[in-house]
């Protein structure tokens, strides 16, 4: 099949990620083809401050080489615009003459510093900072000359300023405002900026309107509308960006302040896309990594054939890259008659935190000093957490904050590359990284805007320190193969293979039979996408395992008199009572388990690699047939359906409503009806559950247990326990999703599908699926 070209314009953070995203989706579907205006392959343009301060090196920064491009078989021609774009007969021409046809478009042209439109602006001396050469114009004119003054105290014009100050220079930043960074920063964090920097060494000219730059074909000053001037022989425009449009004006596409593209990143033109700080998304244009990453991923999707969503806009978020300053915010961060908030204020550590409500739901937060919580910050900022959550992340951070060992597996820590902590505990592990920069080439954590890089560190040294006990089944996969998790997910989608042998050859696996890691998850991955397809049951282990099923915890005389006359027959050593309600038959020879369960006349679990539902309890206090017929109900029904991980239910009565409230979901029989409980801890770190709803009835309690359930399936990723789906999904959302009676509908329509499936497998083990 002929491949389409696709044309890239720009070859910057946006575009490029949007590149790799086509090639995981399908790396043969497009012939692609890039022009970058730069003399160079893709760099981390947000990380120039950094090579100016002194911390990282060109060649640190770079993030795609010339090798990359040539290993996927992409035509890179740098140092070469594109100007025009027919869009009816889909062609671009380039300024070097070049014409070349599309199938598909991208413009991912950036945006450029804003230069004040003002007499004197043309001069020499004067710079922008947003390119390579401009960096290396500063490191070279820092060398001769001694007095600096950088327009603009935002994000930029402040990492501008520091690092010209570490190159020797006298720094004073003139801003239009009364206060620094006002666009991330409220008065309070702001003023606190302010002092610490000039407790560095820089000068600050706050409330000055530029009007003109002195000096006769060179600046030598600046002169102030209030009559004021200020003397400098280098200056550094740094007062914003403007989106690069010129491209689509010219070309007939629909332009605002960017170029206008839907939740798809479609322009008002066919086959033409943009992305990142050029495209204008719902009237905002984004200037910051993260939501680039997410844009560029979702039109990777769009142009693959893949169906999503459409990308619906991002939180905005900021971390100013200066050593020794730690200062982040993310949302709102200014007050208004529809916000309330929270502010604590440590004058003498120099900590400021505050927090931003709209309707109790987190709407910003502003982090001084310690910005240690921020991850969680942000993951409540996007989840739009309840107050109540985030005032113990506010007042008790070492309960709530990074604490690596109760942190998910699947929580992100890199937010700008979505990189979870299981997949640096993975990367740590398989290949001995040792280094954050170790850590950043193998999986990209930190790689972007830095701003997670303390994190990384830390949980580095969490890792090699006596604190840190690697913890069974980790979701990442092992030493075994390459792919992350999602990878894996997308390439058995493509496999017509259910059989995990066959698959792990397929994608290559560096060992042939897998590891107890990753051949279950494997498998679970197969049945979920193989609906009705079941795994056989295996077992390479000396004895086997045998928990006859009594729903609800129910037996009876005829079935206990059966189960001892098996136990004396296959001479089983060892019986016991489960928490869970059940009777264990440990000690099984493998040769035996056939006949035994034949004897045993009733439904049974053994040791099997599949995780399900383990019982359902029922309270056994009290007359309470009700409770009970309720758990033989749900236990009936979910009994042979495979889970992410291990799931317990438990339903009490008031007076007997310790159980329910530490188990995965549970149920407490009110007299006003029922109360859910979610994601609940039993063992040595126990914690109660939160109260998820009420309901009426029993039906109603029904439905909305197999519902939660069902979108758990759904949902989680393999091996991630309800707790921490639940922090990863947060329970408002999970809320929002089965309060709909139309979305609890469709899941437990899924969920009886799933069940037919089952009882009538349409594909057998160990079969191919033809496709």
């Amino acid at each position: 099949m002929k491949k389409q070209r696709l044309v890239l314009a720009g070859n910057g953070m946006a575009g490029i990620r949007c590149i790799e995203e086509v090639l995981k989706l399908n790396h043969q579907m497009f012939e692609i083809i890039i022009f970058g205006s730069e003399p160079h392959p893709n760099y981390n343009r947000i990380l120039l401050s950094s090579v100016l301060q002194g911390e990282a090196s060109l060649d640190d920064i770079t993030l795609n080489s010339k090798d990359w491009y040539a290993k996927h078989g992409i035509t890179l021609y740098t140092g070469e615009t594109v100007v025009q774009i027919d869009t009816d007969r889909q062609l671009v021409i380039t300024d070097r003459k070049r014409s070349l046809s599309y199938d598909k478009f991208i413009a991912a042209t950036g945006s450029s510093p804003y230069i004040l439109p003002i007499p004197g602006a043309d001069k020499e001396g004067i710079c922008g900072f947003r390119t390579i050469e401009d960096c290396q114009a500063l490191m070279s004119m820092a060398k001769h000359n001694q007095k600096a003054a950088v327009i603009g105290a935002g994000l930029l014009g402040l990492e501008a300023a520091v690092g010209l100050q570490h190159l020797g220079m006298d720094v004073s930043v003139i801003h239009r405002s009364a206060g620094i960074m006002q666009k991330q920063l409220d008065q309070t964090a702001s003023r606190l900026l302010q002092t610490e920097l000039e407790r560095k060494g820089l000068t600050f000219l706050l409330e000055k309107d530029t009007v003109s730059i002195s000096g006769i074909s060179r600046a030598d000053g600046i002169r102030f509308k209030d009559g004021s001037s200020l003397k400098a022989d280098l200056i550094v425009m740094a007062a914003g960006v403007k989106p690069n449009i010129e491209l689509a004006v010219s070309s007939g596409i629909e332009v605002n302040r960017g170029i206008i593209v839907n939740d798809c990143m479609q322009t008002s033109a066919p086959n033409v896309y943009a992305v990142g700080e050029c495209a204008e998304h719902d009237g905002t244009v984004y200037g910051l990594v993260s939501p680039l990453y997410e844009q560029g991923k979702v039109l990777a999707r769009h142009i693959c054939g893949d169906l999503c969503e459409g990308y619906q806009g991002s939180a905005p978020s900021a971390a100013l890259k200066i050593a020794g300053i730690d200062v982040w915010s993310a949302g709102k961060v200014h007050e208004d008659e529809r916000t309330t908030s929270i502010n604590i204020y440590d004058e003498q550590a120099g900590i400021y935190k505050k927090a931003l409500f709209e309707d109790d739901k987190l709407a910003g937060v502003i982090l001084y000093g310690d910005t240690r919580d921020k991850p969680r910050f942000l993951d409540s900022l996007l989840k739009q957490r309840d107050i109540s959550i985030v005032k113990k992340q506010l007042f008790e951070p070492e309960k709530s904050g990074t604490s690596f060992e109760s942190m998910p597996f699947s929580e992100t820590i890199c937010q700008c590359n979505s990189v979870t902590k299981g997949a640096i505990q993975e990367a740590v592990h398989t290949k001995g990284l040792t280094t954050v920069e170790e850590v950043k080439h193998c999986t990209r954590a930190s790689g972007s805007c830095g701003g997670c890089k303390p994190l990384v560190e830390d949980f580095l040294r969490y890792m090699t320190s006596g604190e840190y006990a690697e913890p069974a089944g980790t979701p990442s996969f092992c030493g075994c193969t390459d792919f992350t998790e999602d990878d894996l997910i997308a390439e058995l989608q493509l496999l017509p293979y259910t059989d995990p042998a066959e698959a792990m050859s397929r994608l290559g696996w560096k060992t042939g039979n897998g590891c107890r890691k990753c051949v279950p998850a494997i498998q679970y991955y197969l049945e979920k996408l193989h609906a009705g397809f079941v795994q056989p049951e295996s077992s390479s282990e000396d004895t086997c395992t045998l928990i006859p099923q009594m729903y609800g915890g129910m037996t009876n005389a005829e079935q206990l008199r059966n189960l001892a006359d098996i136990i004396e027959t296959y001479s089983i050593p060892d019986v016991s009572i489960t928490h869970g309600q059940r009777l264990k038959l440990s000690g099984i020879k493998p040769a035996d388990l056939p006949n035994i369960k034949k004897d045993l006349k009733m439904p049974a679990r053994s040791n099997e690699h599949r995780h399900a539902l383990q019982s359902v309890k029922a309270c056994t206090c009290g007359p309470n047939r009700s409770i009970q017929q309720l758990a033989v109900q749900i236990e009936r029904q979910l009994e042979r359906l495979s889970m992410p991980a291990s799931i317990s239910v438990s339903l009490s009565c008031e007076t007997d409503c310790t159980d329910a409230a530490i188990q995965d979901v549970g149920a407490i029989r009110t007299q006003a009806g029922w109360d859910i409980y979610i994601s609940g801890i039993r063992g040595t770190h126990a914690r109660s559950g939160a109260l998820f709803c009420v309901t009426d009835n029993a039906e109603s309690t029904a439905g909305m247990i197999k519902g939660l359930i069902q979108y758990y399936r759904e949902t989680a990723h393999y091996l991630e326990a309800v707790h921490q789906w639940m922090d990863r999904l947060g329970i408002v959302h999970i809320r929002e999703v089965l309060f709909e009676e139309d979305l609890r509908t469709q899941l437990l329509d899924n969920l009886q599908t799933d069940l037919s499936l089952i009882q009538n497998p349409p594909i057998e083990a160990g079969a191919h699926k033809k496709g």
